[in-house]
């Protein structure tokens, strides 16, 4: 699944799939487990092949969801992956799951030996920016109704994976606002 989710993107010569088969990790990981604490450095991207991911962190001792990442979906804690600093989020499973994975070193030397994954890297980060930036544009300004909307309509699968309680705390507001919502 994780070559052709690659293959979405870019043509992908037999010599570069094989380094990426030859390399990547196939991990289950069951439900609630950390991938990553806040204070450590990211050093894996991900590829969900099943299960859903969420990323989080504690404002105030509360328990804030960032973002949550559904099946066929790369994901890291993008700050730290990139720049190399300690996170300030966590990375959970919410469902039991299996993922792919590949260091940050090893994708330093896939982009040396196969220079079409670099093209593949830079689409990667401008679809989850360009995602990212739709979905909080104009977001404070929003209703909980059309900020469950929003969510919706940019992840319809999300109410399949992750429970209220994530979904609300994605979206600021509490989870009985949530379920009046979703009774309408």
């Amino acid at each position: 699944m994780f070559i052709s989710y690659i293959k979405q993107y870019i043509d992908l010569s037999p010599e570069a799939e094989k380094s990426i088969n030859d390399i990547s990790s196939a991990t289950e990981v069951s439900k609630g487990e950390l991938l990553l604490e806040e204070g450590k450095i990211c050093n894996k991207l991900y590829f969900i092949e099943k299960g859903a991911i969420r990323t989080f962190f504690y404002q105030k001792g509360k328990d804030v969801t960032y973002w949550i990442y559904p099946e066929n979906f790369i994901f890291t804690s993008w700050s730290s992956y990139l720049t190399r600093r300690p996170s300030n989020e966590y990375i959970e499973t919410i469902d039991n799951s299996k993922i792919i994975s590949l260091t940050y070193d090893q994708w330093q030397e896939l982009y040396l030996k196969h220079p079409e994954l670099e093209r593949f890297g830079r689409l990667i980060l401008e679809e989850q920016m360009a995602q990212i930036d739709d979905f909080y544009k104009g977001y404070y300004f929003m209703s909980a109704k059309e900020k469950y909307d929003l969510l919706i309509s940019v992840y319809p699968s999300i109410i399949q994976i992750a429970n209220l309680g994530h979904i609300a705390s994605m979206l600021g507001i509490s989870q009985e606002t949530l379920s009046r919502i979703r009774g309408k």
